[in-house]
């Protein structure tokens, strides 16, 4: 990087909110709904913004960040594979396998393999502060202040496991059933547990447990001791945050933070816990650049959700809560951003500041049903009562940006983007049913409609006559010999044979229920990646048609009955279907000099407002 020309601004801001669809964006500008983006529009300009591909908030994210494709950046997917035995493989974040000493600031690994827009800004001594953006777990500590969002993990390691505490019996067939605590009523008394960390003991590893004990006060209120905390927790209504202790052995603590939302207490117990989050007072890892930055956020505006994706999808989906608890949830957490995007920007003197919105893309997730009354969950009375919840969170947005807009003058560029939009997600393809249907991959039994799963985890796969699997929301990998653990196909002519067969069938795909196209696309990694982290990618890319999308049982490895099923559950829209169906939106104060922006194209946009040559980036400045 080079600061060879005189920089037009001496201040950025960067508002990302995940999700904003260039759709439902209009239509609610067009009704006079959301005032200060048609402002925004009318000062500088409004845009469709190509996403990336496939259209995934992790790949999305680290694409803006670096201005770069996938190849470069190397983050491909939600899931990777292990390549020593196929097995799926976290790919938000990425634990250090040689930190055997257990440190916390070397727990974890960068999953971005590029520098970022705001450490070439901050290396030239710019100020640069970016809060919740994806993809940056665990921070780089350098001279950027860095508070990490998706990749973040809950204090066990993982991407966040909420508690189900229920005097009901709850079969282990039931979706979520892993989560739940069966707890037993003692007249008004309840003792149990809140679970943490993993614990090495002589023979195996448990899980480190504090104590918990619950009164029935009433029937619409209870009592809880915590680790020498007491909290009431009212039915209907979130609780406050508690921080609770784990001892896990050798002198050594870990603090996380809980909170609970009460069901009801008859005729079955039934109590929410929120995954145990990271403490920002006393981070388990390490989550911001600074390390201390996170103390300082939470002295600031007191304890935050610290989860990199906090909203519990999961938890609506299981029946666990409700939408007013999610909805709840959701607008907390927006409140939580609001706090320490204006603790920044009451400071903000010069230099970068980004901060990243996620509940937009959650909400309409799991409400996006109200919009659709072809999904086959659609109910004309649910529409009606929570057809506004999609409404309000844009509205949510628009005043967020309305606030931020009466800081901006002449000096200050305000950039306001979406990674992607969103569709219908009506029908759910099972890839890996397809293959075996079609000669690419070969189980050693025939799996059955009881198995809902499919199988998970390759379970029945016979690898020596497998050509292809598919892992993840949409990659196709071929098993070749010399790169797999087990791979049949050789490198070069047979496997280009293979990807233009896979290929050419997939196009053909037809859903059996009314004769609609399945699959728009199928990529060639070459085709749309370039770098050197290619060879970390998937084969083969699918990108699907509007409505369509690739099965949970899929992302790990399984290959249920049927080929292509309804999708009964509540998250009813989706964006990771062909990158040219759901592009996301550009809003900026100043003039695009183009047409077709690409999301690629912010990071060196940012960099040519300080006069920074944006080098080997990809993308193009908007300036």
């Amino acid at each position: 990087m080079t600061n060879d020309a005189t920089g037009k601004y001496k201040r950025v801001i960067l508002l990302g909110m995940d999700g904003l669809d260039p759709k439902v964006l209009s239509e609610l500008m067009e009704r006079g709904e959301l005032p200060h983006f048609t402002e925004l529009s009318r000062q500088g300009s409004y845009s469709s913004l190509a996403t990336s591909n496939p259209a995934q908030s992790p790949v999305a994210w680290a694409s803006i960040a670096t201005g770069c494709n996938p190849g470069h950046h190397g983050v491909f997917d939600f899931l990777g594979r292990r390549v020593a035995d196929y097995m799926p493989v976290l790919a938000v974040n990425k634990m250090n396998p040689k930190n055997v000493f257990a440190k916390r600031e070397a727990m974890f690994l960068p999953v971005m393999q590029m520098d970022s827009f705001w450490d070439y800004t901050s290396d030239k001594d710019i100020p640069s502060t970016v809060l919740k953006w994806p993809m940056t777990f665990q921070p780089r500590q350098n001279k950027a202040k860095l508070f990490s969002g998706l990749g973040v993990p809950d204090i066990k390691g993982g991407l966040g496991r909420y508690a189900f505490y229920t005097t009901r019996d709850v079969p282990d067939t039931e979706e979520g059933s892993e989560k739940v605590v069966k707890v037993k009523r003692n007249g008004d008394k309840i003792k149990t547990y809140v679970a943490g960390p993993n614990v090495a003991k002589l023979r195996a590893r448990e899980e480190a447990k504090v104590d918990l004990e619950i009164i029935c006060t009433s029937g619409t209120e209870v009592e809880m001791k915590l680790d020498g905390q007491t909290l009431v927790v009212n039915k209907g209504l979130w609780s406050e945050w508690i921080e609770v202790k784990f001892k896990l052995g050798l002198m050594k603590t870990a603090t996380g933070i809980v909170k609970f939302y009460l069901n009801c207490t008859e005729p079955d117990f039934e109590l929410y816990m929120t995954p145990v989050q990271i403490n920002p007072k006393d981070p388990a890892f390490v989550i911001t650049s600074p390390d201390e930055y996170a103390k300082e956020l939470a002295a600031e505006i007191g304890y935050f959700y610290t989860l990199g994706m906090p909203e519990d999808t999961k938890a609506i989906e299981d029946g666990r809560t409700d939408e007013e608890a999610f909805i709840e949830m959701c607008d907390e957490i927006i409140e939580e951003q609001e706090k320490m995007l204006w603790y920044e920007m009451d400071r903000f003197k010069e230099g970068v500041l980004a901060s990243a919105f996620f509940s937009s893309d959650r909400i309409q997730h799991i409400f996006w049903v109200t919009r659709d009354p072809e999904h086959p969950l659609y109910d004309k009375a649910y529409a009606e009562k929570y057809g506004h919840v999609i409404a309000d969170c844009y509205k949510k947005m628009d005043r967020i940006l309305g606030d931020v807009m009466k800081k901006v003058d002449k000096e200050t560029a305000l950039i306001v983007f979406s990674d992607h939009g969103f569709t219908t997600f009506r029908r759910t393809v099972h890839l890996n049913s397809w293959l075996v249907e079609n000669g690419f991959m070969t189980l050693t039994q025939k799996i059955t409609e009881d198995d809902k799963e499919g199988g998970a985890l390759f379970q029945y796969v016979d690898w020596k006559k497998t050509r292809a699997f598919a892992l993840g929301f949409g990659s196709i990998y071929l098993n070749l010999k010399g790169r797999e653990k087990n791979g049949v196909i050789e490198p070069g002519a047979e496997a280009d044979s293979v990807s233009s067969e896979i290929i050419e069938k997939l196009k053909q795909l037809k859903d059996q229920k009314d004769g609609t196209a399945v699959v728009k696309n199928v990529y060639r990694n070459s085709e749309i990646y370039s770098g050197k982290e290619l060879s970390a990618s998937s084969d083969l890319i699918v990108g699907f048609e509007d409505g369509f999308r690739s099965s949970w049982q899929t992302a790990i490895g399984g290959a249920p009955f049927n080929l292509i099923d309804d999708n009964l559950k509540k998250w009813s829209g989706d964006h990771i279907v062909d990158p040219s169906i759901v592009p996301g939106i550009i809003l900026t104060n100043f003039n695009i000099d183009r047409d077709n922006p690409d999301l690629r194209d912010i990071a060196p946009t940012v960099l040519k407002c300080f006069g920074l040559d944006a080098g080997t980036v990809e993308g193009r400045s908007l300036l």
